[in-house]
């Protein structure tokens, strides 16, 4: 089981979670390219896999327990554990069988990023990550990830050849 500290009281934690749209679309590996209501926490979706390039159709049901907030999937089943012990930073856990282990610390990573970004109202970096980042496939984000690292690359090499000309002179 993988634990994270979030800086954001238990019950912000707690209402994200309840929002599958969001939760699942923070996956490494999964796109969300349908999701709907069918009745209250139960959703179908379809899913896509980027990594084994197949799409999936789902029944969601999310169910409460204690601390515990578990997302039914079909025959699989994800549980999020909130510890509620302390104040701040609350504890998030995760279990289950329908992910890869090895997409847990980056998913867990994604939660915790996003719930703190939430629970400070960071409005232009919230509305870009809604708007823009979390509406791409996990390969479109890798990417343009790679796009921004190399074009900031080239930037700091280009201010680093304008400095160097401007002490040669």
């Amino acid at each position: 089981m993988n634990t994270v500290g979030i800086k954001a009281p238990a019950g912000v934690v707690k209402t994200f979670l309840l929002d599958p749209y969001r939760v699942l679309r923070l996956n490494p590996s999964w796109y969300v390219k349908e999701i709907t209501t069918n009745e209250a926490g139960a959703y179908a979706m379809t899913l896509y896999d980027d990594r084994s390039d197949q799409t999936s159709h789902i029944m969601l049901d999310i169910e409460m327990h204690g601390q515990s907030i578990r997302y039914r999937m079909n025959a699989g089943m994800i549980d999020f554990s909130v510890d509620e012990s302390a104040p701040q930073p609350t504890a998030l856990s995760i279990t289950g069988d329908f992910f890869r282990g090895e997409d847990l610390p980056y998913w867990l990573r994604g939660l915790k990023n996003y719930i703190q970004l939430e629970a400070k109202q960071g409005g232009i970096a919230k509305w870009f990550l809604d708007r823009f980042w979390l509406r791409m496939t996990p390969s479109q984000r890798r990417i343009a990830a790679i796009v921004v690292m190399a074009e900031g690359i080239g930037l700091a090499a280009l201010i680093a050849v304008a400095v160097a000309l401007r002490l040669l002179r």
